[in-house]
């Protein structure tokens, strides 16, 4: 009988722990999907970004053209607005007064955030991938495709306004179409993907300070941005092979890391905004999280894969909102989705109490 309560009681701890592992496993939890490119299957949503305060997503469109704002917490649907041409690329300014559309129509269109109003196009001299506002103040950056100037040199330009005016205060020839802008937290830097190498900015005079690539010549960047801390860059590459994921600490040039784990092509990547972890997806039916620790540590072909969401169709972008507690995924069926993102931390919890306990004293001091 004892022995029989002993197996029993051994039994039920590591139910309890197996429990206590699965309640702090690494995962994404669908929360809701939304028809952003009214075209379904036949569409396709090229970019989605989280607002600086995470309460509303914007989304852009490749085939039916819209623009759409939606409310994060219930995937209400609060304005569309249609451009001319491909929507290639949408985002907030960091005051989130404003979103700033790309498209092929060779604009830049700016629209209200809270009404949906055009209130500015800003023209171009080619169709737009790249688009990005500063983390803080009011620049915005446009990356066009490329193009031959006169001499029949390959250029392709990055573009610099002070906003909300307009005014273009830098150009930057970065040689090719531009993908991806993406910003330091500080401003600091700013660095351009594309069909290029990946190229840094110092963003007090616009100067290149650094270059990165995986192979000689050409190569097609689809994506990249700098780590929270500002001291990596990571990139999704389709050449050599396709689904190449490389990592830099980028001031110094040196590559850390080069891996490609699904053979497919990758559309797009992102840094948790912990650090920690590094999410991607393309042309498979899955979002990839691997652990940056693992990504240093092991070889190429035994990383593993810290946890993958199966997402239905081939993804053209992902974004985190600013505390990573949930991610926006942009869809080629015409889909966005949010997740819910579930981590490994079990005292996650015990120190936002204890910080709420910290608020509650201060405020009763105050009051007091």
């Amino acid at each position: 009988m004892r022995l029989t309560l002993s197996i029993l009681a051994l039994c039920l701890i590591q139910f309890a722990h197996a429990q206590q592992r699965y309640d702090y496993q690494l995962r994404l939890e669908p929360v809701w999907s939304r028809v952003a490119d009214a075209l379904g299957e036949p569409g396709s949503v090229e970019s989605v970004e989280f607002s600086k305060d995470g309460k509303y997503i914007i989304s852009a469109t490749k085939y039916d053209y819209s623009v759409v704002m939606w409310r994060t917490s219930d995937g209400a649907e609060l304005w569309r607005q249609y451009v001319a041409q491909e929507a290639e690329r949408a985002g907030f300014s960091s005051d989130g007064k404003y979103v700033a559309v790309g498209s092929e129509d060779y604009l830049v269109t700016v629209f209200d955030a809270k009404t949906g109003k055009n209130l500015k196009e800003i023209k171009h001299k080619n169709g737009i991938d790249g688009l990005t506002w500063s983390n803080k103040g009011s620049l915005l950056v446009s990356g066009e495709e490329e193009s031959k100037d006169a001499q029949g040199n390959q250029t392709g330009f990055i573009r610099v306004f002070d906003m909300p005016e307009g005014k273009e205060i830098a150009t930057i020839n970065y040689g090719a179409t531009c993908n991806e802008l993406f910003f330091t937290q500080d401003d600091k830097y700013l660095l351009a993907a594309g069909h290029n190498k990946v190229r840094v900015y110092e963003t007090a005079d616009w100067t290149e300070v650094q270059e990165l690539s995986t192979v000689e010549g050409k190569e097609v960047f689809t994506a990249a941005s700098f780590s929270p801390d500002g001291k990596h860059i990571v990139a999704a590459s389709n050449n050599p092979v396709k689904g190449t994921i490389a990592i830099w600490e980028w001031e110094s040039g040196e590559r850390k890391r080069i891996f490609n784990h699904t053979g497919r092509k990758m559309e797009t990547v992102s840094w948790h905004p912990n650090g920690r972890y590094i999410a991607f997806t393309g042309h498979d039916s899955n979002i990839w999280v691997y652990r940056v620790s693992d990504i240093f540590k092991y070889k190429n072909d035994r990383i593993p894969v810290a946890h993958k969401a199966w997402a239905g169709d081939h993804a053209e972008y992902i974004d985190f909102n600013e505390d990573g507690s949930f991610l926006v995924s942009a869809h080629q069926n015409g889909l966005i989705k949010l997740w819910a993102w579930m981590g490994e931390d079990p005292d996650l919890n015990e120190r936002r109490h204890e910080g709420i306990k910290k608020e509650q004293v201060d405020y009763n001091k105050k009051s007091n």
